[in-house]
């Protein structure tokens, strides 16, 4: 972890070129530019709202940004995951010219999908100001968290991609199934007060460090209060323990990926 910290420090003005390349390539794919990133996870709101509010007449007050947490949040997460499954292969032309450390192509998509995050969260504060406090600076240490959760999970995917070209198509299946076990449309106490739902089943459920997360995420800028510190700080240790493993097995791959790309 020293050793990919200090490469990431040494290419820093690589990597800060990259992101504001990566942020302007993002924002042009679209005809709306920035405006599209504040838009999209309304509509989806709006969707979710209309299914789940009004023709189910679920949910609960303020519904909306109940959602628009849980939209927003697995939105920047599932996006930097895909991303950082092709970080490898998209960038075959420069990994096999430039001399830089390849997990540098890893670490840009979370970096810039934080970006967006945080305008997503922006959009959540404004919206819902009352609750905010000084428990709201809490918001950075989730988005680093996210950082960190994105970046381990993209050193095994990104390698996967360029000896199985297939694995973005099903991680696609993967991550749509992790929107519905993920509480992003409904409280995980639901969950847990089904009493059909077996035991064992609750508990999986809970190892989902998506649930914690989205919880976190509401308790700060929904409800307005402070997150429970201890999923959040396990989440954080189990994330440095597969980013180590990650970074080992990318450290001894790495070297035959320009062959294969």
């Amino acid at each position: 972890m020293l050793r990919a910290t200090k490469d990431i420090w040494e290419n820093r003005h690589a990597l800060r070129s990259q992101f504001y390349v990566n942020i302007k390539t993002t924002v042009a794919t679209t005809r709306l530019g920035l405006l599209w990133w504040i838009l999209d996870p309304l509509l989806l709101m709006l969707i979710y709202y209309f299914v789940v509010k009004v023709i189910f007449d679920r949910g609960g007050p303020n519904y909306h940004l109940f959602a628009l947490c849980g939209i927003v949040t697995w939105q920047s997460f599932s996006r930097s995951i895909t991303l950082c499954t092709s970080s490898l292969t998209s960038n075959a032309g420069l990994i096999k010219q430039a001399l830089v450390p390849m997990v540098l192509y890893v670490i840009i998509s979370p970096l810039v999908q934080a970006f967006f995050y945080l305008i997503g969260l922006m959009i959540i504060m404004v919206w819902n100001w009352p609750v905010l406090g000084f428990q709201t600076i809490g918001v950075f240490i989730l988005v680093f968290l996210m950082v960190l959760m994105s970046f381990a999970i993209g050193l095994f995917l990104s390698i996967f991609e360029v000896y199985i070209r297939d694995t973005g198509k099903l991680l696609s299946y993967i991550l749509r199934f992790g929107f519905y076990i993920s509480p992003i449309l409904y409280s995980p106490d639901r969950i847990y007060e089904i009493a059909s739902i077996p035991d064992y089943a609750k508990t999986l459920y809970s190892l989902n460090p998506m649930v914690h997360f989205i919880t976190a995420v509401r308790d700060l800028l929904f409800f307005g209060r402070m997150f429970d510190y201890l999923p959040i700080v396990i989440t954080f240790g189990v994330t440095l323990c597969i980013m180590q493993i990650g970074l080992v097995f990318f450290r001894r791959v790495s070297p035959y990926v320009p062959k294969m790309i």
